[in-house]
């Protein structure tokens, strides 16, 4: 029995879920993969992809939009963004059908300094890509991205319908941090509650390492 296994039996396949998710390395990009036989390009984003993030923003729901920051179907909101990933505050990973953008991720960090050990991971998946698990894919590329910058601490943020999103970032780990009622104002002029969920890396590995040794001690019949 393997450790993972080991976790899997003592502590109900929870923990050991959580560490497979998180442990996707992160790709030598440009990188083609393969999803539900759609074949997509995954980089990172560029200054000439002003255009294509607009239409990619402007085809999804409304409602969609209501967890970011800013109104990415304005173009000065893509234009600041841009300059943001220049200025490295964001790292930002697009996954392309041709020349479309079908889906991204941010990592993106606070510009002030006291709060420079978060970042936000943001993702965002086109209509037709739903369900083919690219939400999944871009999720633990951002995360792989953030440990590389030595994020201690991740943050997410979505409506409280956005059962997929919840689903996809509690599987890596994240728990849910705080509930902010009537946050988010929609076009219609209709309220929604924001949720945040969290993880800390170092208190998550410190558990992690502990299960680790307790598996590896029942292992070896310690």
């Amino acid at each position: 029995m393997g450790l993972l296994q080991g976790l899997g039996r003592l502590f109900g396949g929870q923990i050991a879920d959580q560490v497979a998710a998180q442990s996707a390395p992160p790709l030598d990009y440009p990188a083609a993969i393969a999803l539900e036989g759609v074949t997509l390009t995954l980089r990172f984003l560029e200054p000439g992809d002003r255009e294509a993030i607009l239409e990619f923003a402007r085809g999804l729901p409304a409602h969609d939009l209501l967890f970011l920051r800013r109104d990415i179907t304005r173009p000065e909101a893509v234009d600041q963004w841009l300059r943001d990933v220049e200025e490295g505050y964001y790292s930002t990973i697009v996954a392309c059908h041709g020349d479309r953008i079908v889906g991204y991720a941010s990592v993106a960090s606070d510009r002030l300094g006291w709060a420079r050990h978060v970042a936000e991971l943001r993702v965002l998946i086109s209509r037709e890509m739903r369900g083919k698990h690219l939400g999944r894919v871009l999720t633990e590329q951002a995360f792989a991205l953030a440990k590389q910058r030595g994020v201690k601490k991740m943050m997410a943020r979505m409506t409280t319908d956005q059962d997929a999103a919840s689903k996809v970032f509690s599987r890596m780990g994240f728990q849910r941090e705080a509930r902010l009622c009537n946050h988010v104002i929609d076009r219609d002029g209709a309220l929604h509650d924001l949720q945040i969920m969290s993880l800390d890396v170092d208190e998550f590995q410190a558990k992690i390492d502990v299960m680790l040794l307790s598996a590896q001690n029942e292992f070896l019949g310690i």
